[in-house]
C-alpha cells in the first residue's frame, strides 16, 4: 500500500472510464487496482526522495493533501504507455515542479514547526518576551 494516496484517492481525482481504459489489460471491464498501487508506488519513491533531503522522517506527511495531489497526477502520468495528453503532461510538470518547490524549502509541509535535534552540550534558556522584535518596530 502506497504511503501518500490511494487507489481510492486515484478514483475521486481522476474520471473511472479514464482509469478502466488505462489499466484493464485483462478486458474486464474494472480498474486493475494492482496496476495503479504500482504507479502510485513509484510516486512514493519519487516524492521519498525529494522530501527525504528536506525532512527527516517522511511517515508524517502520509496524510499531507499537497503530496497526495503529487502522488496521484504523477502515478496517472506514469500509467500512460505512449503519447500523454497536454492536461496530463502539465499536471505531471506542476507535480514535479512542487516536489522541487519542497526539496528548496520554499513550500513548507509541515507549517515551519519542524524542531532541530538537540546537540550535545546544548544549553536551553527561557525568560521574558521580546520587547523589540521586527513587528514591534515595524513603522521604524
Amino acid at each position: 500500500m502506497s504511503t501518500f494516496a490511494t487507489v481510492a484517492d486515484m478514483r475521486a481525482r481522476f474520471e473511472e472510464p479514464d482509469l478502466v481504459q488505462l489499466t484493464d489489460v485483462a478486458g474486464v471491464g474494472a480498474v486493475d487496482e494492482e496496476k495503479v498501487e504500482a504507479k502510485l508506488a513509484s510516486a512514493d519513491a519519487l516524492i521519498i526522495g525529494y522530501i527525504a533531503a528536506r525532512y527527516r522522517d517522511v511517515s508524517t506527511f502520509a496524510g499531507n493533501s499537497i503530496l497526495k495531489d503529487v502522488a496521484c497526477d504523477y502515478a496517472f502520468s506514469l500509467l500512460w504507455k505512449t503519447d500523454l495528453p497536454k492536461w496530463v503532461e502539465d499536471r505531471r510538470k506542476l507535480a514535479l515542479d512542487t516536489l522541487s518547490r519542497i526539496a528548496a524549502g520554499s513550500i513548507k509541509l509541515d507549517q515551519g514547526t519542524e524542531e532541530a535535534e538537540p546537540r550535545p552540550g546544548q544549553i536551553l534558556t527561557s525568560g521574558p518576551e521580546r520587547r523589540f522584535t521586527r513587528d514591534s518596530l515595524g513603522g521604524y
